[in-house]
Protein backbone atom coordinates (compact mmCIF):
# COMPACT_ATOMS: atom_id res chain seq x y z
CA UNK A 1 0.00 0.00 0.00
CA UNK A 2 2.93 2.03 1.11
CA UNK A 3 4.20 1.60 -2.05
CA UNK A 4 1.27 2.22 -4.45
CA UNK A 5 1.17 5.77 -2.20
CA UNK A 6 5.18 6.66 -3.08
CA UNK A 7 3.99 5.75 -6.70
CA UNK A 8 0.93 7.73 -7.18
CA UNK A 9 2.95 10.64 -5.17
CA UNK A 10 5.37 10.36 -7.78
CA UNK A 11 3.16 10.91 -11.08
CA UNK A 12 1.55 13.46 -9.55
CA UNK A 13 4.63 15.02 -9.03
CA UNK A 14 5.47 14.58 -12.27
CA UNK A 15 2.33 15.92 -14.28
CA UNK A 16 2.61 18.93 -12.13
CA UNK A 17 5.98 19.80 -13.13
CA UNK A 18 5.21 18.90 -16.75
CA UNK A 19 2.35 20.78 -16.78
CA UNK A 20 2.13 23.94 -18.45
CA UNK A 21 1.99 26.21 -15.66
CA UNK A 22 5.13 25.53 -15.62
CA UNK A 23 6.56 26.49 -18.87
CA UNK A 24 8.92 28.74 -19.30
CA UNK A 25 8.72 31.76 -22.25
CA UNK A 26 11.25 31.10 -24.59
CA UNK A 27 11.94 33.27 -27.43
CA UNK A 28 13.16 32.77 -31.20
CA UNK A 29 13.95 35.25 -33.79
CA UNK A 30 14.19 34.00 -37.51
CA UNK A 31 15.86 35.30 -40.31
CA UNK A 32 16.81 35.21 -43.94
CA UNK A 33 19.75 36.90 -45.42
CA UNK A 34 20.68 36.27 -49.30
CA UNK A 35 23.91 35.45 -50.02
CA UNK A 36 26.72 38.40 -50.95
CA UNK A 37 23.47 40.75 -50.11
CA UNK A 38 21.38 41.55 -47.26
CA UNK A 39 18.28 40.35 -45.21
CA UNK A 40 14.63 39.23 -47.27
CA UNK A 41 11.81 40.51 -45.93
CA UNK A 42 9.05 42.25 -46.93
CA UNK A 43 9.49 44.05 -50.69
CA UNK A 44 10.49 40.28 -51.34
CA UNK A 45 7.06 38.61 -50.72
CA UNK A 46 8.48 37.07 -46.98
CA UNK A 47 9.40 34.19 -46.10
CA UNK A 48 7.62 31.73 -44.79
CA UNK A 49 8.38 30.13 -41.45
CA UNK A 50 7.57 26.71 -39.96
CA UNK A 51 8.98 25.60 -36.17
CA UNK A 52 8.08 21.85 -35.46
CA UNK A 53 9.21 20.06 -32.21
CA UNK A 54 10.45 16.97 -32.31
CA UNK A 55 10.26 14.08 -32.43
CA UNK A 56 6.65 13.78 -33.43
CA UNK A 57 6.89 16.86 -35.55
CA UNK A 58 4.41 18.87 -33.72
CA UNK A 59 4.02 22.76 -35.25
CA UNK A 60 4.61 24.80 -32.74
CA UNK A 61 4.68 28.07 -34.65
CA UNK A 62 4.37 29.75 -37.66
CA UNK A 63 4.62 33.00 -39.60
CA UNK A 64 6.46 34.95 -41.83
CA UNK A 65 9.64 36.86 -41.71
CA UNK A 66 9.25 40.74 -42.71
CA UNK A 67 10.96 43.75 -42.36
CA UNK A 68 13.43 45.60 -44.14
CA UNK A 69 17.17 44.23 -45.68
CA UNK A 70 18.50 46.01 -42.91
CA UNK A 71 22.54 47.98 -42.81
CA UNK A 72 24.17 48.66 -45.94
CA UNK A 73 27.33 49.23 -44.30
CA UNK A 74 27.40 46.81 -41.62
CA UNK A 75 26.27 43.77 -43.62
CA UNK A 76 28.68 44.64 -46.95
CA UNK A 77 30.86 47.38 -46.43
CA UNK A 78 32.58 46.89 -43.47
CA UNK A 79 34.36 43.69 -41.63
CA UNK A 80 32.45 41.79 -39.51
CA UNK A 81 33.97 41.44 -36.20
CA UNK A 82 33.48 38.23 -33.94
CA UNK A 83 30.76 38.32 -31.97
CA UNK A 84 28.88 41.65 -33.86
CA UNK A 85 25.71 41.40 -33.66
CA UNK A 86 24.70 42.53 -37.89
CA UNK A 87 20.97 42.98 -37.30
CA UNK A 88 19.34 46.51 -36.89
CA UNK A 89 15.99 47.27 -35.99
CA UNK A 90 14.13 47.35 -38.66
CA UNK A 91 15.78 44.46 -40.08
CA UNK A 92 13.97 41.66 -41.26
CA UNK A 93 12.73 38.71 -39.13
CA UNK A 94 10.02 36.76 -37.15
CA UNK A 95 9.62 36.48 -33.75
CA UNK A 96 7.87 34.21 -31.66
CA UNK A 97 7.46 32.81 -28.17
CA UNK A 98 7.67 29.33 -27.65
CA UNK A 99 6.25 27.84 -23.78
CA UNK A 100 8.46 25.04 -22.73
CA UNK A 101 9.50 23.03 -19.49
CA UNK A 102 12.25 21.22 -20.84
CA UNK A 103 15.20 21.60 -23.47
CA UNK A 104 13.38 20.75 -26.91
CA UNK A 105 14.50 20.04 -30.16
CA UNK A 106 12.85 21.65 -33.02
CA UNK A 107 13.31 21.62 -36.50
CA UNK A 108 12.71 25.11 -38.21
CA UNK A 109 11.32 24.90 -42.14
CA UNK A 110 11.81 28.20 -44.38
CA UNK A 111 10.78 28.66 -48.01
CA UNK A 112 10.92 31.78 -49.86
CA UNK A 113 11.14 34.43 -50.73
CA UNK A 114 7.72 33.94 -52.24
CA UNK A 115 8.24 36.47 -55.12
CA UNK A 116 10.88 34.20 -56.47
CA UNK A 117 9.00 31.88 -58.42
CA UNK A 118 10.85 28.92 -59.60
CA UNK A 119 14.26 30.45 -57.47
CA UNK A 120 12.68 30.16 -54.35
CA UNK A 121 14.62 27.81 -51.81
CA UNK A 122 13.36 25.75 -48.61
CA UNK A 123 15.39 25.01 -45.90
CA UNK A 124 15.58 23.87 -42.65
CA UNK A 125 17.87 24.13 -39.33
CA UNK A 126 17.25 21.46 -36.29
CA UNK A 127 18.07 23.01 -33.01
CA UNK A 128 18.05 22.84 -29.18
CA UNK A 129 16.03 25.20 -27.18
CA UNK A 130 16.62 25.46 -23.77
CA UNK A 131 13.47 26.97 -21.56
CA UNK A 132 14.35 30.32 -20.75
CA UNK A 133 17.06 31.02 -22.98
CA UNK A 134 16.44 33.21 -25.59
CA UNK A 135 17.47 32.74 -29.56
CA UNK A 136 16.92 36.40 -30.11
CA UNK A 137 18.81 39.54 -31.34
CA UNK A 138 20.26 38.02 -34.69
CA UNK A 139 18.30 35.16 -33.61
CA UNK A 140 19.22 32.04 -36.03
CA UNK A 141 19.69 33.13 -39.60
CA UNK A 142 19.23 31.43 -42.96
CA UNK A 143 21.61 32.18 -45.68
CA UNK A 144 19.78 31.65 -48.93
CA UNK A 145 21.92 31.19 -52.29
CA UNK A 146 20.68 32.14 -55.79
CA UNK A 147 19.02 34.96 -57.45
CA UNK A 148 15.75 35.98 -58.39
CA UNK A 149 15.15 35.50 -62.08
CA UNK A 150 11.98 36.51 -63.42
CA UNK A 151 10.53 36.46 -67.32
CA UNK A 152 9.36 39.92 -68.31
CA UNK A 153 9.44 38.40 -72.42
CA UNK A 154 7.76 37.20 -74.09
CA UNK A 155 4.50 35.94 -72.34
CA UNK A 156 3.44 32.60 -72.00
CA UNK A 157 2.07 31.37 -74.75
CA UNK A 158 2.37 34.68 -76.57
CA UNK A 159 1.81 33.89 -80.37
CA UNK A 160 4.49 35.03 -83.02
CA UNK A 161 5.13 34.04 -86.55
CA UNK A 162 7.83 32.34 -88.29
CA UNK A 163 10.67 34.61 -88.69
CA UNK A 164 9.30 37.49 -86.72
CA UNK A 165 11.49 39.14 -83.81
CA UNK A 166 10.84 37.28 -80.29
CA UNK A 167 11.71 39.65 -77.89
CA UNK A 168 13.54 37.81 -74.65
CA UNK A 169 13.45 39.64 -71.77
CA UNK A 170 14.30 38.71 -67.90
CA UNK A 171 14.92 40.43 -64.30
CA UNK A 172 17.33 39.67 -62.40
CA UNK A 173 17.90 40.37 -58.88
CA UNK A 174 19.54 39.54 -55.35
CA UNK A 175 17.70 37.24 -52.89
CA UNK A 176 16.96 40.48 -51.14
CA UNK A 177 15.79 42.01 -53.88
CA UNK A 178 18.86 44.33 -54.17
CA UNK A 179 19.53 46.01 -57.46
CA UNK A 180 21.51 44.35 -59.89
CA UNK A 181 22.86 47.73 -62.39
CA UNK A 182 26.04 49.47 -63.64
CA UNK A 183 26.82 51.12 -60.54
CA UNK A 184 25.45 49.32 -57.77
CA UNK A 185 27.38 47.07 -55.27
CA UNK A 186 25.92 44.02 -57.61
CA UNK A 187 27.52 45.24 -60.83
CA UNK A 188 25.53 44.26 -63.71
CA UNK A 189 28.98 43.15 -66.00
CA UNK A 190 29.57 40.74 -62.88
CA UNK A 191 26.24 38.40 -64.55
CA UNK A 192 25.82 36.37 -67.15
CA UNK A 193 22.18 35.67 -68.48
CA UNK A 194 21.05 33.55 -71.23
CA UNK A 195 18.04 32.32 -72.56
CA UNK A 196 17.68 28.20 -73.53
CA UNK A 197 15.13 27.81 -76.27
CA UNK A 198 14.16 24.09 -77.25
CA UNK A 199 11.18 23.52 -79.77
CA UNK A 200 8.98 20.63 -79.87
CA UNK A 201 11.55 18.90 -82.58
CA UNK A 202 13.95 18.71 -79.95
CA UNK A 203 15.74 21.89 -81.62
CA UNK A 204 17.64 23.95 -78.86
CA UNK A 205 19.28 27.50 -79.22
CA UNK A 206 21.70 29.43 -76.15
CA UNK A 207 21.18 33.28 -76.81
CA UNK A 208 23.11 35.25 -74.66
CA UNK A 209 21.12 38.25 -72.96
CA UNK A 210 22.50 41.71 -72.12
CA UNK A 211 22.31 44.34 -69.41
CA UNK A 212 19.74 47.02 -71.13
CA UNK A 213 20.69 49.61 -68.94
CA UNK A 214 17.62 49.07 -66.89
CA UNK A 215 17.90 47.64 -63.38
CA UNK A 216 18.05 44.03 -63.53
CA UNK A 217 16.53 44.01 -67.10
CA UNK A 218 18.35 41.85 -69.44
CA UNK A 219 17.68 41.13 -72.82
CA UNK A 220 18.04 39.97 -76.56
CA UNK A 221 16.04 39.39 -79.62
CA UNK A 222 15.56 36.11 -81.80
CA UNK A 223 13.76 34.90 -84.83
CA UNK A 224 12.05 31.93 -84.74
CA UNK A 225 13.29 29.81 -87.88
CA UNK A 226 9.82 27.41 -88.00
CA UNK A 227 6.37 26.96 -86.68
CA UNK A 228 6.01 24.62 -83.38
CA UNK A 229 5.78 25.49 -79.82
CA UNK A 230 8.76 26.80 -77.80
CA UNK A 231 10.24 26.70 -74.28
CA UNK A 232 12.39 29.23 -73.03
CA UNK A 233 14.62 28.87 -70.25
CA UNK A 234 16.07 31.77 -68.35
CA UNK A 235 19.25 31.63 -66.25
CA UNK A 236 21.33 33.97 -64.52
CA UNK A 237 24.48 33.46 -62.43
CA UNK A 238 26.92 35.57 -60.39
CA UNK A 239 29.72 32.76 -60.62
CA UNK A 240 32.61 35.01 -58.16
CA UNK A 241 29.55 34.24 -55.73
CA UNK A 242 28.17 30.87 -56.47
CA UNK A 243 24.61 32.29 -56.82
CA UNK A 244 21.98 31.11 -59.96
CA UNK A 245 18.70 31.69 -60.40
CA UNK A 246 16.08 30.19 -63.14
CA UNK A 247 12.83 30.97 -64.86
CA UNK A 248 10.73 29.74 -67.36
CA UNK A 249 8.81 30.84 -69.93
CA UNK A 250 7.24 29.71 -73.68
CA UNK A 251 5.59 30.71 -76.70
CA UNK A 252 4.20 29.49 -80.33
CA UNK A 253 4.81 30.01 -83.75
CA UNK A 254 2.50 29.81 -86.51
Amino acid sequence: MRSFKCLCTVLLLMAFFSSPLWATETRLTVRAKAHDAKFIGTSMGTVDVSIYALPGHQLLASGAISGGTGDTDILLKKPIARNQTISTQNAAAFQTTLDINTPTQVEIVVNGPLVAGQSATKQSKTIWLIPGHHLDGDGIIFEFYGLVVQSQSPFPNQSFKVGEAVSLQAFITMMCGCPVQADSLWPADQFTAEALIRNDSDQQWRIPLTFSGKTGLFSATWRAPAKGAYQVIFSASEDHQNNHGVAFSGFSVK
